[in-house]
């Protein structure tokens, strides 16, 4: 018998990931496939709806680029 294992496929909610962000907040993420995208188009939501702001940064680490997120409104 050949069984196929299949993995549970998780939803990446940028939404939600920048409301977590108090007011000063300041994250480093490690960008995969469309990260970057996803976190720009999140901002762009929360700002249209007046709910908060990010400025998003490039930070260049020894080993890897980090994305530097910062929430300012």
């Amino acid at each position: 018998m050949n069984i196929k294992v299949s993995h549970v496929k998780t939803i990446k909610s940028y939404v939600k990931t920048l409301r977590s962000f108090a007011l000063g907040d300041t994250r480093y993420y490690a960008l995969e496939g469309t990260d970057y995208t996803g976190f720009h188009n999140a901002r762009r939501r929360l700002v249209e709806g007046g709910i908060a702001d990010f400025s998003f940064e490039s930070v260049e680490t020894p080993d890897r680029t980090l994305f530097k997120v910062v929430r300012t409104k």
